[in-house]
This record gives C-alpha cells, sequence and structure tokens, in this order.
C-alpha cells in the first residue's frame, strides 16, 4: 500500500515541469550538466524533483537551507543512479547539511547500554573530541550529514577529484549494491569483487611505500571506503581515472552502469 501511495505522490511531482530556476542552479553550479545528453538529462531532472521534494532537509549551526543548496545536493547523489532504472534512492529520508567541518564526539557506551557521550550533566574532555567531519551516512536511519562547504560548487573551492556528496552518498550505494557485488561478473567473466578487491591491494600497498596514487590516501581505510573514493573520481575526473586507473574506471562503469567520459570532458 505504502508503495503505490509513493508511486503515486511522485507521478504528481513529476507532472509538473522542472522548475526553471532550478534548472538555472544545475546549469551554473554542477559541472556534469554542461554537456550531458538530453535522453540522460531529462532522467536527471526527475530524481532530482523527487529526491528534493521527498527528502527532509535539516540545517545545523543557522545554515539557511535554500532550494540552490537542495538542487545541488541532490543532483549529485541522484548522479549515481542514472543509471538504474528504478532506483530512487528512497532509503535516505533525512539530509543534514553543516555549513562547515564540524566535530563529533564519540560514543560512551555503559554497561547498561546506554549512550552517555550525550547530556549536559556530563563534563566534555578534550579528548573525547573526534577529528573534523566532511560528512557522515547512517544507512539504518536513513540519513545523511553532508558540510556544504565541501561541495564543488561556482563557489567552493575544492580539492581536485573530490566531492562530499558523491562519497557519502557512495556509502548508500555500496549497500544497495551489497547483494550484486558477490554475484557480478567482470567484462571479461572474472568475479568483479575480486577484481575490486585486486585494486584495493594495489591503493594499499602504494598508500604503505608512500607512492602517489591518482586517489586520495583515505581510500586504503577499508574496501568500502576506496568504493566511495573511487566514486569521486569517477564522475569528478572520469578522463583521468581512465587513463591512470583503466581497470578501476572499467569496474565502477560497470557498477554505476554508465560511462560520463562519453560527455564530460
Amino acid at each position: 500500500m505504502f508503495g503505490w501511495l509513493r508511486a503515486r505522490r511522485r507521478r504528481r511531482w513529476l507532472a509538473d515541469p522542472f522548475p526553471l530556476v532550478w534548472e538555472e542552479t544545475l546549469r551554473r553550479q554542477v559541472k556534469q550538466a554542461e554537456r550531458m545528453p538530453a535522453e540522460l538529462m531529462a532522467k536527471w531532472r526527475q530524481r532530482i524533483q523527487v529526491f528534493v521534494r521527498e527528502t527532509s532537509w535539516e540545517a545545523c549551526r543557522d545554515l539557511n537551507v535554500t532550494d540552490e543548496l537542495r538542487v545541488v545536493i541532490a543532483a549529485y547523489a541522484t548522479l549515481l543512479v542514472l543509471g538504474f532504472e528504478d532506483e530512487w534512492l528512497g532509503r535516505v529520508r533525512h539530509v543534514l547539511v553543516h555549513p562547515t567541518p564540524y566535530q563529533g564526539r564519540r560514543a560512551r557506551i555503559g554497561a547498561d547500554g546506554v549512550d552517555y557521550s550525550h547530556g549536559d550533566w556530563m563534563q566534555q574532555l578534550e579528548d573525547d573530541i573526534e577529528d573534523e567531519h566532511l560528512g557522515e551516512t547512517w544507512i539504518e536511519g536513513g540519513t545523511v550529514i553532508i558540510v556544504w562547504s565541501e561541495v564543488p560548487t561556482a563557489e567552493h573551492i575544492v580539492p581536485p577529484g573530490t566531492n562530499v556528496v558523491l562519497h557519502e552518498f557512495g556509502h548508500v550505494l555500496h549497500e544497495l549494491l551489497s547483494g550484486w557485488f558477490p554475484t557480478a561478473r567482470t567484462e571479461r567473466g572474472e568475479s568483479w569483487l575480486e577484481a575490486f578487491q585486486n585494486e584495493y591491494g594495489r591503493q594499499v600497498r602504494d598508500a604503505d611505500r608512500g607512492r602517489r596514487s591518482l586517489l586520495d590516501d583515505y581510500a586504503a581505510e577499508s574496501p568500502e571506503e576506496f568504493f566511495c573514493v573511487a566514486t569521486e573520481c569517477f564522475w569528478e575526473r572520469p578522463g583521468r581515472m581512465q587513463s591512470q586507473s583503466p581497470t578501476l574506471f572499467s569496474l565502477l562503469k560497470q557498477c554505476f552502469r554508465g560511462d560520463p567520459t562519453n560527455w564530460m570532458t
């Protein structure tokens, strides 16, 4: 029943034309929109329309959540599922947006299972503070946290090949594809997961030896983080990845069911 209601609500939203001001935001702020083919662009607009309206948006630390912010984040998030016919990122229900990097606190779980890291009664010690966060993903709660200053736009300068929205929603896609990874085969008929793990192993070895690579060193943290960092590069610097890491590029092209080098310079 709820699936039917959701589908009807989406049809109602999609009956409205894509707002002109949203189109202007997309063209001005998201470089992937510059040369995207018309058919794919139409599908992207639909994904954006639904995601913006279906998601709960919450501002943190006095940030003003504008339509421009929603459209930019929704555009990058839904970019990951353009190759999927029926994936609308419906499991993400909440997006929290911080203006700048934020610090979290480590959970302190007592013997009774209660998290004692919160509450005014507890003295917050300096060593309880974690490193600065640029974003987080909580699949179970359907929540993604994004730092707006780290989202590439015409006004935000971020390191080449990085995109916090692509990274955090990469975690969402990683979960969505958890059943696909073990059974998928590469174009050569090999195990997709084994080929991906080989690429991850190469990244770890390069990091251990201090070798520079196309991806940030954080990619060596775990296979999942490797997937998310590689996701950023795949959509932000596809030509560079294709030339420098052709095997990884081919694996991600198969995963995302699309090739941005066909329409990005």
